[in-house]
């Protein structure tokens, strides 16, 4: 607290240095151009193209056009065999889920101690009774 006026201080801003803010805004303005009237550069290679534009659409020959069919038709093999054709072991752990297909231990369905059905419960077995009594819901 300030002595004499009895008022809090805290939170109060410190004087504002014009020039510092002046030269702040002069850097961030100096890189932006405003125009009244836009132009498209229809010369220029767009950054990202729009697949439904008609001017961004570019004329291939029929060379590229093989050679863009065979990409996707590797892309494609390559995506249906997934990871385990291209690597003998998982390499990020996103690839451990899934990876080993086959269980370490055989189940055996008689012992209790790995085999867990889930088993019906009288409320369950209700549901089943609602579902079934729907005419909607039967099968014919």
């Amino acid at each position: 607290m300030a002595t004499g006026t009895g008022k809090c201080t805290f939170g109060t801003r410190p004087p504002v240095d014009i020039h510092m803010l002046n030269e702040i805004i002069y850097r961030e303005v100096k890189h932006f151009r405003n125009y009244k009237t836009y132009r498209p550069n229809f010369k220029g290679v767009p950054l990202s193209s729009k697949f439904y534009a008609a001017h961004d659409q570019l004329e291939s020959s029929g060379e590229e056009n093989l050679k863009i069919e065979g990409y996707c038709q590797n892309v494609g093999l390559a995506r249906n065999l997934g990871p385990i054709s291209k690597y003998p072991l998982p390499v990020t752990t996103s690839h451990e889920y899934g990876w080993y297909t086959k269980p370490l231990y055989p189940i055996d369905r008689n012992d209790r101690r790995f085999y867990l059905p889930k088993r019906e419960s009288p409320h369950t077995k209700i549901e089943v009774v609602i579902l079934m009594s729907n005419p909607r819901q039967r099968k014919a």
